[in-house]
């Protein structure tokens, strides 16, 4: 079952994208640092994934003073290619066997294009330096990207 605001967001460790050795990224090790801001997305290399990262990338100086990262089901060398091309800054992980996703946010289920049974939940997920989940927004419909009043609303939830 998905999380909820008030949950206590659990630890995780994921890889990044792979660039000779792919980087493990702890939740617990950035929220020792303070908030944490999340964005789930299903698909590398499709547009609404695309335009979603790359507002995070162009909108960068928001985060300051948190930790933000991009998360989707898929490979580190996937991952790696498709932020060759976009330059994101930030790091996207790789949650490949899709059980971070799951325990945050729930999947799309056969909803997406033939072959892919199961992706992330577009979704954008604030957690305070307390571990706390602040601010949790979800798309049941995978091409809505979040809008700059979502993002707003969790970077000054995670920062709270």
């Amino acid at each position: 079952m998905p999380l909820s605001p008030g949950d206590r967001a659990p630890d995780f460790e994921l890889y990044g994208k792979a660039a000779g050795d792919a980087p493990k990224y702890r939740l617990s090790e950035a929220l020792a640092n303070g908030g944490v801001v999340l964005q789930f997305f299903p698909l590398p290399f499709t547009g609404v994934c695309g335009a979603q990262m790359c507002s995070v990338r162009d909108n960068i100086g928001a985060y300051e003073g948190l930790t933000i990262w991009g998360v989707t089901g898929h490979y580190p060398q996937l991952i790696a290619a498709w932020d060759k091309e976009n330059d994101f800054r930030v790091p996207i992980l790789a949650d490949y066997d899709h059980e971070v996703s799951r325990e945050y946010v729930g999947l799309y289920e056969d909803v997406l294009p033939s072959g892919l049974g199961y992706c992330s939940k577009r979704s954008v997920v604030a957690i305070g330096g307390d571990g706390l989940v602040k601010y949790l927004w979800t798309t049941e419909v995978p091409g809505v990207a979040p809008d700059q009043s979502v993002v707003t609303e969790a970077i000054a939830a995670a920062r709270s």
